[in-house]
């Protein structure tokens, strides 16, 4: 304890006396909450199980620095950086990231709940497993970034970048995807439920067993796009293009389509059972027989062309 207490008053007399470089130093386990080591140099510091909750570190050199096990919570480490850092199950929960750099960086078990990732680089990371709940991460690169299974639970993606992303079985329930960028990215198993996917580029994106229940699809250009045994229950598309698109297996049930453009598309085996179709272009559409009297329709255009003889609306 002696040695811990020594340790510590080292560090702060020396940075208030003015200096900064402290590359190397054994910090291992000290209680270093809300201490100021801004623009300091921790290179290659042993800082694991260390608690620096709500410590400044903005600006702080921490590449290959040992915070495993470390507790970050609420700090502030604003264009800091962790360069080959060792972050194997470190606490960043409320935690102050924007502008960092994670070149080199496994983030194993690392937990970022509420933190704020704000522009920041991360393509091509590996946050597999990672604790992303309510993050914020808006403009965010994470293009090429591995996020199977993590949770991103009511995250905030607002704009962000996750072209090319590995998203599988990732858990996106309730987050914000407005404006972002998933072209090409790989969903399967992916639950996006209460998501909000307006103005957001779908390019390439394959919706197959993709639970999507809830989710806010409206206006978007999903033409061609692969839904096969997803669940689109309860999901609102309204104004949604949809040319060509597979919904077989999928289920639609009570998913509100008013005004969809669904020439051509193949709904074989999908559950439309009080789905809303009102005012939707169904021209050419693959439906099975019978589906007529599970659907909503009011001025939709049948698959033959011709327009739905039901005249008022359900």
């Amino acid at each position: 304890m002696l040695d811990h207490i020594a340790r510590k008053r080292n560090l702060i007399e020396s940075y208030s006396q003015g200096a900064r470089d402290f590359e190397g130093w054994d910090l291992h386990g000290l209680d270093l909450s809300k201490v100021d080591l801004s623009c300091a140099n921790l290179r290659n510091a042993n800082l694991g199980l260390a608690n620096l909750w709500e410590a400044n570190l903005c600006n702080v050199d921490l590449s290959g620095a040992n915070l495993s096990d470390a507790d970050l919570c609420g700090a502030t480490l604003l264009d800091a950086d962790l360069s080959n850092a060792n972050i194997s199950r470190t606490n960043f929960s409320s935690a102050g990231l924007s502008g960092v750099k994670f070149t080199n960086v496994l983030f194993d078990s690392a937990t970022f709940r509420l933190a704020i990732l704000n522009c920041t680089n991360l393509h091509g990371m590996d946050f597999k497993n990672a604790n992303l709940q309510r993050a914020y991460l808006l403009e965010t690169n994470l293009s090429n970034t591995n996020l199977s299974n993590a949770n991103l639970h009511h995250a905030f993606l607002f704009r962000a970048n996750l072209s090319r992303s590995n998203l599988q079985n990732a858990d996106l329930s309730e987050a914000d995807l407005s404006e972002a960028s998933l072209h090409g990215a790989m969903l399967k198993g992916a639950n996006l439920s209460e998501v909000d996917l307006r103005e957001a580029d779908l390019d390439r994106v394959n919706f197959s067993e993709v639970n999507l229940r809830l989710a806010n699809l409206s206006g978007l250009n999903l033409s061609n796009i692969n839904f096969t045994d997803s669940n689109l229950s309860k999901a609102t598309l309204q104004g949604t293009i949809l040319r060509g698109a597979c919904f077989n297996g999928a289920n639609l049930w009570n998913a509100d389509l008013t005004g969809a453009d669904l020439t051509g598309a193949d709904l074989i085996g999908a559950d439309l059972r009080g789905i809303n179709l009102e005012g939707a272009d169904l021209k050419y559409a693959a439906l099975d027989v019978g589906w007529i009297f599970e659907a909503r329709l009011y001025q939709t255009i049948l698959p033959d062309g011709n327009l739905s003889t039901r005249t008022c609306r359900p």
